[in-house]
């Protein structure tokens, strides 16, 4: 499995994936279009992400998660940028979108985060305490690791170095104040000097190549550029007395005229530097925002899914052929409801017909009981390793007692949740369930409409079991799981998902080419 990072800078796109050890496995650098729209170079992401997976031969089942580096400021939960200046964006679902269009779990973070990030995890950071990267690039960035942490600050902004005001009422900045770092230092800011100073068709590379032949005007230019930028690193390090600085970015390319006199004036104006720091460039380089983003942290991993066949749904007259097909579709389950007619309004399936399908297939059964005191139930079910049984917590006052029963019988114990049973009913069988199976219809039929808050229900539950330690414990859904509705099930956050006449028996098709359709989709 592959992680994908991307960094979306002021001027470039990096894609890449990291293979299992971090390291760069795959790589496709491209400019950022001239239109800005975040809608706009969102849909141009995917379409130059699908060409360069396919040319590698890499599909998207085989990427585990993404992060996206943004030079701008991320919301704490890495969904929203909230302000892009180079790009003009603000307060634009960016992860929302792009997970939409991939089904890859997505998650944002200023790239200067992601730079000092992917030093730490995987690059010259590894094993430092305070870990800050200076991203000289399109702006200037920063930023800062601290005992294994991200350091964002209580309002959000730590790192903005390239906003510190550093001239009186000078240059105006896309952030809207006026003076800032970067339009002095990073690519742009010389890029105006170069200009002021040679006339409109002057570049940063002119400015550099200027002053490498001595010429004073460029030479001057050049160490101002190095006094701001210096000067604010100092205060960096005097204030946060880190013991690992990283220099990243397209200019940290400039060693000779740039990076070695920066580090000399850094190094003669710290208030201490006796204890010892180490001062570099980033291992990664350039491509070190594109490695953070990949590993950024708090990214659920892309769930595995699995397929549990309905045999409510099945041909009861051509059962055996049914199951046969089954098999051969990798089918992970097969599924059976038990109904008693009192917890639920319908009966199906006597145990002699369950017992009689156990001796015609190895598939592991998925049952679902829907009946008044399962307790009476489970003892004659035959349970095998690899069974899940669900009981739901409204049938019984002893569900703690009927998941012992699922578990000393061999089984996987699950807990069955009605639509409109909070999610929070979980919270005291925690430690005793390995899977929640939650309606999104009423039980007892099929064929029945989803129920409008499914989706927003699916993500609740993911987000309250990962956020109590049970991220093992698997959701699974029952209720309309549609070709439509089960990719969006699993973005939402499920596993598991019980297939039936919308879907896997849809009319039309085989079974076998309904679960392969389905596979695609997801």
């Amino acid at each position: 499995m592959y992680k994908l990072g991307i960094d979306i800078g002021g001027t470039k796109i990096n894609i890449g994936l990291l293979s299992e050890d971090n390291s760069i496995a795959f790589k496709h650098m491209t400019k950022v279009p001239e239109y800005k729209s975040a809608d706009l170079i969102i849909t141009y992401l995917k379409e130059t992400l699908d060409s360069f997976l396919a040319e590698n031969g890499i599909s998207y089942g085989q990427i585990e998660t993404c992060g996206i580096g943004i030079p701008g400021t991320v919301s704490k939960d890495g969904k929203i940028a909230l302000k892009t200046p180079n790009l003009g964006w603000e307060n634009e679902a960016v992860a929302e979108k792009f997970q939409n269009l991939t089904g890859l779990p997505t998650r944002l973070i200023q790239d200067s985060r992601a730079a000092a990030w992917g030093e730490y995890k995987a690059g010259g950071g590894q094993g430092k305490q305070i870990v800050v990267c200076i991203t000289l690039g399109t702006g200037i960035g920063t930023g800062i690791v601290i005992n294994g942490e991200i350091f964002d600050g209580a309002l959000n902004g730590a790192g903005e170095i390239g906003h510190i005001p550093v001239v009186q009422g000078g240059r105006s900045c896309g952030c809207g104040k006026k003076g800032c770092l970067e339009n002095y230092t990073a690519g742009p800011g010389l890029e105006m000097s170069a200009k002021e100073a040679y006339g409109q068709d002057a570049t940063p590379g002119d400015l550099f190549e200027r002053a490498k032949n001595k010429e004073k005007k460029a030479v001057q230019i050049i160490n101002d550029a190095i006094c701001m930028l210096g000067n604010g690193i100092v205060a960096i390090i005097n204030l946060l007395s880190p013991d690992c600085l990283l220099f990243s970015g397209g200019l940290s390319s400039q060693r000779e005229m740039l990076i070695e006199p920066l580090v000399k004036y850094i190094r003669e104006h710290c208030y201490n530097l006796s204890a010892g720091l180490y001062i570099g460039m980033a291992h990664f380089g350039a491509d070190a925002p594109l490695v953070g983003a990949a590993l950024v942290p708090n990214i659920a991993k892309r769930r595995s899914v699995k397929m549990s066949a309905s045999i409510m749904c099945a041909d009861m007259l051509n059962l055996s052929r049914d199951i046969a097909e089954l098999k051969k579709a990798g089918i992970d389950y097969l599924h059976f409801d038990i109904m008693d007619g009192h917890f639920v309004p319908n009966l199906m399936l006597s145990m002699d017909i369950i017992s009689e399908i156990r001796g015609s297939t190895d598939i592991p059964f998925d049952i679902h009981l829907m009946t008044q005191s399962p307790e009476d139930i489970i003892p004659r079910l035959k349970l095998q390793k690899g069974d899940i049984v669900s009981v739901h917590c409204e049938s019984t006052p002893h569900v703690h007692r009927a998941l012992t029963m699922i578990k000393d019988a061999g089984a996987d114990a699950a807990l069955a949740l009605n639509p409109s049973t909070p999610i929070e009913f979980v919270r005291e069988v925690l430690a005793d369930i390995k899977m929640v199976l939650l309606m999104t219809v009423d039980p007892g039929y099929s064929g029945q409409k989803l129920v409008a808050q499914s989706f927003e229900k699916i993500a609740r539950l993911r987000k309250f079991l990962d956020e109590q330690g049970y991220e093992d414990i698997a959701i699974e859904v029952d209720g309309n799981c549609s070709f439509e509705n089960v990719p969006k099930m699993h973005l939402a956050g499920a596993d598991i998902f019980v297939l039936g006449s919308s879907s896997l028996f849809r009319p039309g098709n085989t079974i076998l080419e309904n679960a392969n359709y389905l596979r695609a989709l997801l």
